[in-house]
């Protein structure tokens, strides 16, 4: 039987109502109490890292939870982490760098609604994770509304749906019958020695093209060492704000194309806008996410890996 640390965050999985909205209340230990048949999958140990929202979960935080996992690998067959949607993703996508050459799971669930209200989501999620974890899969990945999606390709695309996730650029990792029966997807074998992936740069920003948008924004960005411009379709810059560009890169900032298209690729080569842009230094992220790409960036990892 599988011994698995079951890390708390929060999150609204955890959440109680209060007279400010929903806030973390539940332990771990008061988690667990909802799914009474867990200990015919495994034994569970429980850590209550912190307990938050997870909009006020910061790189700090998700270090904690990479060197916890680091310093109890040997300890455990492997981890579960609940935590909240909001930024499941970009927690999902740090582990993934983080926890280079994993061969054991590290799952992340969590919830659109608090465990134990009516027509919660929250008790299959965490359920499930339980089970994926008793299958055998590796990998750090999140387990939501029976699907087992890899940590650097999940994106949160709905924010009242209960099934508000989706892989983007990348096949399903297997997935999980309302039965609890799990089917794993074939996937590579790991090579290389497990290690911890430090973060080693934080000096990144994230702009958003928008019809309009004056070119002396560019100047405000040269104090990051990495700006991400999420463009449109397969990426390019407009004419208008190539100056701004170029100077922004001849002053050393790294600067990536990524499109506002869930899925599909960026292509600096398919038109000439994007041409344009390469040309003056600007790097296509390919089918990364915006998550992935922070946490690659974070990490010093960033690749054309997908």
């Amino acid at each position: 039987m599988k011994h698995v640390l079951f890390i708390a965050t929060g999150g609204t999985l955890a959440c109680r109502q209060s007279e400010n909205g929903l806030i973390p209340a539940l332990t771990g230990e008061d988690l667990l109490t909802f799914l009474p048949g867990i200990s015919t999958l495994c034994t569970v140990a429980i850590e209550n890292l912190f307990s938050i929202d997870s909009t006020d979960v910061t790189t700090a935080h998700r270090t904690q939870m990479a060197e916890l996992i680091f310093k109890e690998y040997a300890n455990y067959d492997g981890f579960i982490i609940s935590h909240g949607t909001d930024t499941l993703s970009h927690t999902a996508a740090l582990l993934y760098h983080m926890l280079r050459n994993i061969d054991k799971p590290v799952l992340l669930t969590g919830a659109q609604k608090p465990i134990g209200v009516p027509n919660s989501d929250a008790e299959r999620n965490l359920l499930d994770t339980f089970r994926v974890i008793a299958s055998g899969y590796h990998g750090v990945a999140a387990v939501v509304h029976g699907r087992i999606i890899r940590g650097n390709h999940l994106v949160k695309v709905d924010c009242e749906d209960m099934d508000p996730f989706r892989s983007i650029n990348a096949p399903l990792e297997g997935t999980i019958d309302l039965d609890g029966t799990v089917h794993l997807y074939p996937k590579a074998s790991v090579s290389g020695t497990f290690k911890l992936v430090p973060v080693k740069d934080t000096s990144i920003f994230v702009l958003k093209l928008i019809p309009g948008l004056n070119p002396d924004i560019f100047s405000m960005l040269s104090a990051y060492s990495h700006v991400i411009i999420e463009g449109y379709g397969s990426g390019g810059i407009p004419v208008y704000l190539e100056n701004g560009l170029k100077t922004l890169i001849e002053q050393g900032t790294q600067v990536y194309i990524t499109t506002e298209c869930l899925s599909g690729s960026v292509d600096l080569t398919k038109y000439a806008v994007g041409c344009r842009a390469a040309s003056l230094g600007a790097i296509s992220l390919g089918s990364h996410t915006i998550a992935d790409t922070v946490a690659s960036i974070l990490c010093g990892t960033l690749t054309d890996e997908t």
